[in-house]
């Protein structure tokens, strides 16, 4: 397993989230002219292509294991987490879909626990709980705001992405990760066009400000947060890994404000506060088992 200083680690788990959650407030301003699912398939196409020079010029990204764990990466990740969270928002409140996301940490330790990758001691459980009630505070949760189905897309969404991230540290932390984001992204909008298809969208009208939401989307957080997740997750494991993202709904309400005018209230920083005690504890070493041996791919 790759090794990380503390405060390197933590430096990255600020970007990290900051880069992810800024990801809600460009997709808040692309889906206002552009249809949710057609800003998906834009966003994931541009990125696949962007990174295809980089990565289709040698065999290293042909290698077949690397394609089959991209593409189960990119339905899981871009088609179902991103596909059924965006749908939901139509169903129910974004409070009540971001508490149902951020409980994506306690999928993914039951998960690794399950496996066997990881051995999850109390003091980190602790720090996902702890933070777990930070973004309580943060954003609140009222599930009579909730309807039953955009709350049953939400969990949908969120358990493929904790599968997604617990498969990665058990299956690819030796494969190189930019050729398996490229291939995230193809498998995403080559699933996604099919809905898109379905719903039969109308020719969209490009603002200036959606056209620069998407590929901000795309060049930004798509490949650069993708990245950078990836590597957060084979740096300190899977169960770790989810639990940073309990700091985005405190970035969202910074950015939201910033962005959009939203109001800014006292609890998001009461809130940043209690999150950033259990993240802590989550953070306090590395994983603390390392993943099966994997076979050699010629990869580096």
């Amino acid at each position: 397993m790759t090794q990380i200083s503390r405060p390197a680690l933590i430096a990255f788990v600020l970007l990290f989230s900051l880069i992810w959650s800024s990801a809600f407030v460009a997709g808040k301003i692309a889906v206002r002219d552009v249809d949710p699912v057609l800003t998906l398939v834009i966003r994931f196409a541009l990125s696949a292509a962007i990174m295809a020079p980089f990565c289709l010029v040698n065999g290293v990204a042909w290698n077949t294991r690397i394609v089959k764990t991209g593409l189960i990466f990119g339905l899981l990740n871009n088609a179902v987490y991103l596909g059924l969270n965006f749908s939901a928002l139509a169903f129910t409140s974004a409070a009540v879909v971001g508490v149902i996301v951020s409980c994506a940490p306690f999928l993914a330790i039951l998960f690794a626990v399950a496996l066997r990758q990881e051995r999850f001691d109390s003091i980190k459980t602790l720090g996902v709980l702890i933070g777990f009630a930070g973004v309580i505070v943060i954003i609140g949760f009222d599930i009579s705001a909730g309807d039953a189905v955009g709350v049953a897309l939400a969990v949908g969404g969120t358990t493929a992405f904790a599968i997604a991230t617990v498969m990665f540290r058990g299956r690819a932390t030796g494969l190189p990760v930019l050729p398996l984001n490229f291939w995230q992204s193809t498998a995403g909008a080559l699933a996604l066009l099919p809905v898109l298809a379905l719903k039969g969208v109308p020719t969209p009208t490009f603002t200036i400000s959606a056209a620069l939401a998407i590929l901000y989307l795309t060049v930004i957080v798509s490949i650069g947060g993708t990245v950078l997740w990836l590597l957060l997750i084979r740096w300190s494991g899977a169960a770790s890994a989810a639990s940073y993202h309990l700091l985005n709904p405190f970035w969202v309400v910074i950015l939201s404000n910033i962005a959009l005018g939203s109001p800014l209230e006292p609890r998001a920083f009461v809130g940043a506060a209690i999150i950033g005690a259990g993240l802590l504890l989550t953070t306090r070493s590395p994983a603390p088992t390392a993943p099966p041996a994997l076979a050699k791919t010629g990869a580096s």
